[in-house]
C-alpha cells in the first residue's frame, strides 16, 4: 500500500497542482490532506475546489486545521469587521468573502481527525497538529516526552502538518509523519513538501518529497487575484513568508500586536516597520 499525506496548502494553487501531479504519478492508494487547505494564500477557492474534486473522484481523506477555523470565524456575528483586529485579520476575511455558501458548508463539514485501517488492524490517524489540538504542533526539536503526549493514544502511524516543517520520527513503535507544507514551507526551502508512506521490508517506511514548482507564478497570484490590494497590510507579511520560507505572522504579532492594541501604531505602519527591519537585516 502507498499512502500520500499533504498538509498546509494555504491557497497556493501552483504548488498544489505540482504535488497532485506527483502523487498521481506515484499512484498512491490513499491520500490524506491534513488541514489548512485554505487561507493565508490567494487561491483558497481553487485549492478547496480541487481537493473536494479529488475527495469525490479519488476518495481523498480531508480534515480541517486551524485556518479552516479562522475562515469559519467570519460566519460568527461577533467577529470584528472594523478596527485593528479586523485589519490584522483582513486577509482571512478576504478568503472567506471569496467562498460560496456551499463551499463554506463543505469546510464546516470537515472532521478534525480521521482514522483509517491500513491492514491487519493497524491504524493511520490523521490530525492537523497533534492529539493535543489543532495548534499544538510536533516540531523537529519536540522532546520524546512531549512527543509521547502529543501522539497519545498512539496509533501505528500518526500523520500531521501545522508546523510547516517536515519530519519523520519513530517513538515506541509509532511512525510520526509531519508532511510539512505544500503551499507555505517554513524550513527555509521554498519547494512544496508532502510525505509518501509505504510498506517495505516488513515495516512502514516514509520519506519527504520536495518538488520544484513555478514559485514566480505563485507570487504573481498574490497580485493578480487582488489579494495584495484588498487583503490588508498583513498580506505583505504573508508574501515575505512565501518568499523566505520562514514564519513571520506569529513573529509580527509578538512584536507589534500589543502596541497596535494600545493605539501606539497602526497595523500598516507596524507592517512597514517590520518589513523594513527584515530588509536591513536587524531581525534575524
Amino acid at each position: 500500500m502507498k499512502i500520500a499525506v499533504l498538509s498546509d496548502i494555504h491557497g497556493n494553487f501552483r504548488a498544489l497542482q505540482k504535488v497532485v501531479d506527483n502523487v498521481e504519478e506515484w499512484d498512491a492508494d490513499l491520500v490524506f490532506v491534513a488541514g489548512d487547505t485554505i487561507n493565508r494564500g490567494p487561491r483558497s477557492k481553487d485549492c478547496l475546489q480541487l481537493v473536494r474534486q479529488k475527495h469525490t473522484s479519488d476518495g481523498w481523506r480531508v480534515i480541517r486545521g486551524n485556518h479552516e477555523d479562522y475562515v469559519l470565524n467570519f460566519e460568527k456575528p461577533d467577529t470584528p469587521t472594523s478596527g485593528p483586529m479586523f485589519e490584522v485579520l483582513q486577509h482571512v476575511y478576504w478568503n472567506h468573502h471569496h467562498l460560496t455558501p456551499s463551499e463554506i458548508a463543505s469546510v464546516k463539514a470537515l472532521p478534525y481527525q480521521i482514522e483509517e485501517n491500513i491492514g491487519e488492524g493497524q491504524i493511520l490517524r490523521a490530525v492537523h497538529a497533534s492529539m493535543q489540538g489543532i495548534r499544538k504542533g510536533i516540531y523537529p526539536d519536540t522532546s520524546p516526552e512531549e512527543l509521547a503526549a502529543k501522539i497519545a493514544p498512539a496509533p501505528q502511524i500518526l500523520a500531521v502538518g501545522h508546523t510547516h516543517q517536515p519530519l519523520l520520527r519513530t517513538l515506541a513503535g509509532t511512525l510520526v509523519v509531519n508532511a510539512g507544507s505544500v503551499g507555505m514551507p517554513f524550513d527555509g526551502d521554498i519547494r512544496p513538501s508532502y510525505a509518501q508512506i509505504y510498506w517495505q521490508n516488513g515495516a512502514w517506511q516514509a520519506k519527504i518529497i520536495r518538488l520544484d514548482y513555478d514559485h514566480a507564478a505563485a507570487v504573481k497570484d498574490f497580485y493578480e487575484s487582488g489579494f495584495v490590494a484588498e487583503g490588508g497590510a498583513m498580506v505583505k507579511v504573508i508574501l515575505w513568508e512565501l518568499n523566505s520560507a520562514r514564519p513571520h505572522l506569529s513573529r509580527w504579532n509578538r512584536l507589534y500586536w500589543e502596541a497596535v492594541q494600545q493605539g501606539e501604531v497602526s497595523v500598516e505602519k507596524a507592517v512597514e516597520e517590520y518589513l523594513g527591519r527584515l530588509r536591513e537585516g536587524s531581525l534575524v
